[in-house]
């Protein structure tokens, strides 16, 4: 049934200004809707057009002259920039045109260095290529306010980050990638302060947050050691990020930083509540001066800094009871790391505690909020924990299968609880 606003005013259900409010909601919402279709097919528009360059020129460039090849290798930038200025002076509120002509420009940049090289035989690796690349792309997320070439340009420093980190024959410690993603930071805040329910700012959540996951370990992985320090301190930054000012506001859209900083913390607690680790710790262990002089220890020096500034703005703005207690895992594994490090039986005991101490932990928080989801996660580390230790233990497969069996039956049971205390407060 169709609703006449016209009608509805005329019978004084709805005054005047009601009624415009109504229509002009459903007319925004309806424009938006056109403009999210505009820029996608702008963007898939201008990324389409450059392929297709790219393939027809490719196809014909061995028939092509040296002067020709210079001028193909610089007409796609050429056009695209002078797109570009054309529709700042004249279409500048034009978001889809903006996004379209921005994507063109960063292809047309990797293309005309790419050309470059090849007809002058200018030598270099696929590092070097990405590095000119995104240093040169920029500006153009700047002066274009182009959110799609800014995620563009994130996975092209993630993956200079990994081929200069992990995949290259000549492995170094790409920290110009850092460079590359601070530069990059101030247009993620501003979407973030005037775009927070936007999907451009849901997308570089997730790329920011799994390209810096990705990217920590080219840093950190000469030494174990020091490695999952780092990590869980990153881990512990994303659990404590609502922390920050301008994550405060957008509380809702932090969900990526949860689930990273909670799944990649257990990822590693359980990792560690295996005996290999702490047994080569115990051969490889490094001194404390050893350790400080060492490269590794700047990302885990500058992360866990990081990480006990957030815990202390927390526990200076709520009780102690409010933090939750994986939000101190980076604390107490360092101090776990300091006094057991040489000593691994000690150590693997106190890593399985904490892990069942989280998950009994979680179990409760789920039954104070009447959360299901929360208490089926810690029902879930719980049985993660059994697993484990299904597989490095001697223990007789009867006692096996019966821890198994009463941690399934906690699950009904919790669960059933639960459900029957919603049913009695409805």
């Amino acid at each position: 049934m169709r609703i006449n606003l016209s009608e509805l005013i005329e019978e004084n259900v709805i005054n005047q200004q009601i009624g415009d409010n109504i229509s002009n909601y459903y007319l925004n919402k309806k424009e938006n809707g056109v403009n999210k279709l505009f820029v996608i097919f702008g963007v898939l528009g201008a990324l389409l057009i450059g392929l297709g360059i790219l393939l027809i020129i490719a196809h014909n460039w061995d028939n092509f002259s040296h002067n020709i090849k210079v001028v193909f290798a610089f007409v796609p930038l050429l056009s695209a920039q002078i797109l570009c200025i054309y529709l700042l002076a004249k279409r500048s509120e034009s978001i889809a045109w903006k996004e379209g002509a921005a994507t063109f420009l960063f292809l047309s940049v990797g293309a005309s260095i790419s050309l470059v090289s090849q007809i002058y035989h200018i030598s270099g690796d696929l590092s070097t290529f990405l590095l000119v690349w995104m240093s040169l792309s920029l500006p153009v997320i700047y002066l274009m306010n182009s959110s799609f070439t800014s995620l563009l340009y994130l996975i092209g420093i993630t993956v200079y980050s990994c081929e200069a980190g992990y995949w290259s024959s000549q492995v170094g410690l790409p920290y110009l990638y850092w460079i590359l993603l601070i530069l990059a930071i101030p247009h993620y805040l501003g979407l973030i302060k005037h775009m927070s329910g936007s999907n451009f700012t849901r997308f570089h959540n997730l790329l920011i947050v799994m390209s810096i996951v990705i990217s920590l370990g080219t840093v950190t992985k000469h030494n174990y050691e020091l490695r999952n320090i780092a990590y869980l301190s990153l881990f512990g930054i994303f659990l404590l990020i609502d922390r920050v000012p301008i994550f405060q506001k957008n509380k809702e859209h932090n969900l990526i930083f949860e689930i990273v900083g909670f799944s990649g913390s257990m990822f590693i607690l359980f990792n560690l509540s295996f005996s290999w680790f702490w047994n080569q710790l115990s051969i490889t262990h490094y001194s404390i001066y050893q350790l400080v002089v060492t490269w590794e220890m700047i990302p885990v020096i500058i992360t866990t800094l990081i990480a006990l500034i957030l815990l202390f703005e927390k526990f200076r703005a709520q009780t102690l009871s409010r933090i939750r207690p994986v939000e101190l895992l980076f604390l107490v594994y360092i101090l776990i790391y300091i006094l057991f490090g040489s000593i691994p039986s000690m150590a693997i005991i106190f890593i399985n505690i904490l892990i069942l101490f989280l998950g009994v932990s979680t179990i409760i928080i789920g039954l104070r909020r009447n959360h299901t989801g929360v208490l089926n996660l810690g029902l879930l580390i719980i049985t993660i924990l059994v697993i484990c230790r299904f597989f490095d233990t001697e223990l007789s497969f009867v006692l096996r299968g019966s821890l198994f069996i009463g941690i399934g039956i906690g699950f009904f049971f919790m669960n059933y609880r639960m459900l029957k205390k919603r049913k009695n407060e409805n």
